[in-house]
């Protein structure tokens, strides 16, 4: 059984999700089932086009502006607004004005491409000292 952790983004070292440009991501938890992450996509930058065939995908937008092309059908978003993309459709993330997108990102289950985030993530919270009652 997974123990449960409270971490914030700033103890967190960030990397860049495949395919996109301009941004950083943030894995904040991951086990099989679930992974949630948290995203920035800067001015100029994107997500190029993807797809998860075992997993659905849902976006919800702290701040920034853009929209989203999903199975051909664009979605325009900004802040508040999430977009549920379910497995198996393309999705593609384009930032539109000078600000930058922030999104907390979640798959379930987890995509067999993104296991390795698992253990990552584990090993991370080890080495920076939380626990089950977090810091």
């Amino acid at each position: 059984m997974k123990k449960p952790y409270k971490v914030s983004t700033k103890d967190l070292i960030p990397g860049v999700a495949p395919l996109h440009e301009e941004s950083n991501s943030w894995t904040i938890a991951a086990t099989d089932t679930i992974a949630m992450f948290v995203t920035e996509i800067r001015p100029g930058g994107r997500a190029l086009k993807d797809i998860h065939a075992d997993a659905d995908h849902v976006f919800y937008y702290t701040s920034g502006y853009g929209y989203q092309i999903i199975n051909g059908e664009r979605f325009d978003f900004g802040p508040n607004d999430c977009l549920f993309v379910p497995k198996g459709a393309t999705h593609e993330c384009h930032v539109v004005g000078n600000e930058t997108v922030r999104m907390v990102v979640t798959f379930s289950p987890l995509p067999a491409d993104k296991k390795s985030l698992v253990q990552k993530l584990e090993e991370r919270l080890e080495e920076i000292g939380y626990g089950s009652s977090g810091k």
